[in-house]
């Protein structure tokens, strides 16, 4: 069983009586992380998918219903699990009534394939009541078995990358080879066959597309939301304009945006937007999209820089859950089409810049002259290529995938 990092994110002491809200692309493994929760918590018999008739009935019959199934403890709270219970009209009243009732004796875990947060917009009757946690793909620290993250990894750039470029894993590059190949997906990168990874992500779309996407929002013509998200694996790592992609698809701008925006509530794609404050002659407006599923890019050098925004955007994610730190992930592109990859934003301020090359070669200039605009900021190149680890510059580094993301 694969450990993952979420775990001791999301069910640590810290969040006290909040409900854990889990979101995150479907089939990450959010099921099986609330269902390992429940098991080490002697909870197994309180996991409800909401998907299921059985369990709509039972809570028509009787709202605390889970109750009988494990009456209360006096010495301790007992783990519920309500999956997928975000498809029921006035969720949120139901968990509201139901965590009001039973908070002293019960801490509860909602999981669901969409953003659980894409349905406040009328006020949130739940407000105060829950932390919501993103499950990604699996991660390079997941697929080895070193799945913790430090809350001291993200106070310093310069201490993080002197960490990461020490260390290794005899299994490393290996792991990094199998995910690229399979995907972070947890069933096809342990089934590790490739007519599987093909078969799984052809049915993993369209199942997508018609059960989430068609049952939670109002867009009737999926074919040409199915059809925009195939144009993407052809954009990846270039700034994606909506008015190109509404002229090839014969649609407007407008519905183009809601298309894109649909396709991240629903942990298909995701954004990075550009970063340009103090950077003359800075890009303003496009951002860059990137594939949950990279497996889906047939390129090798864009797959790898799309594995590379997936880490990334993970480990932020982290970041920000551990410490409360506001981090963000960006990129850096001027009006010469000059670029760094990415740059990790922590409180609105550059943190740290990653470029990406799939084999090592020497750190571009206009990088480090970015990185001296913006304070000195160690600027990080990450290639695909194994044991490479060296120092260029006073701030610039070269560092192999393998290690930099352990």
């Amino acid at each position: 069983m694969l450990e993952r990092s979420l775990f001791h994110i999301a069910f640590a002491d810290t969040w006290g009586r909040q409900m854990r809200f889990i979101a995150g692309p479907r089939q990450s493994g959010k099921t099986t992380l609330a269902r390992i929760k429940l098991k080490t918590a002697g909870s197994q018999k309180l996991y409800y998918l909401w998907d299921l008739r059985s369990v709509r009935n039972r809570y028509k019959a009787n709202e605390l219903f889970f109750t009988s199934d494990s009456p209360p403890r006096k010495e301790t709270k007992q783990w519920v699990c309500f999956d997928e219970i975000h498809k029921i009209n006035g969720w949120k009243n139901i968990l509201k009534g139901i965590f009001d009732a039973t908070q002293e004796n019960y801490q509860f875990i909602v999981t669901g394939s969409s953003k659980l947060d894409i349905f406040r917009k009328a006020g949130d009757s739940l407000s105060g009541r829950y932390f919501t946690f993103q499950l990604f793909p699996l991660t390079l620290k997941e697929a080895i078995g070193r799945p913790q993250i430090e809350k001291s990894e993200c106070a310093n750039p310069f201490d993080f990358i002197l960490t990461q470029i020490n260390r290794q894993a005899k299994n490393g590059q290996k792991a990094l080879e199998q995910l690229l190949a399979y995907s972070g997906f947890p069933e096809p990168f342990l089934a590790s066959k490739t007519e599987f990874q093909k078969k799984w992500a052809r049915d993993y779309l369209d199942r997508v597309i018609t059960e989430d996407i068609g049952l939670l929002t109002r867009i009737a013509d999926r074919e040409k939301l199915h059809d925009l998200y195939q144009l993407l694996p052809e954009m990846i790592g270039s700034p994606v304009s909506e008015n190109s992609l509404a002229a090839h698809l014969e649609s407007n701008p407008v519905t183009i945006k809601n298309y894109l925006r649909k396709l991240q509530d629903f942990y298909l794609a995701f954004k990075v937007i550009p970063y340009s404050r103090n950077i003359k002659r800075a890009l303003l407006k496009a951002a860059k999209w990137y594939l949950y599923d990279w497996t889906r890019i047939k390129n090798p050098y864009k797959r790898f820089e799309n594995y590379i925004a997936v880490e990334l955007n993970s480990r932020v994610s982290a970041w920000q859950d551990i410490t409360g730190t506001e981090f963000n992930l960006a990129y850096i592109r001027d009006k010469n089409k000059q670029e760094t990859d990415f740059v990790i934003l922590k409180e609105r301020e550059p943190w740290l810049m990653v470029e990406v090359k799939y084999s090592d070669m020497p750190i571009e200039n206009h990088h480090l002259a970015v990185s001296n605009v913006l304070g000195g900021i160690p600027v990080v190149q990450v290639c695909f290529e194994n044991n490479i680890a060296s120092q260029e510059k006073k701030n610039a580094f070269r560092i192999s995938a393998s290690r930099f993301l352990l």
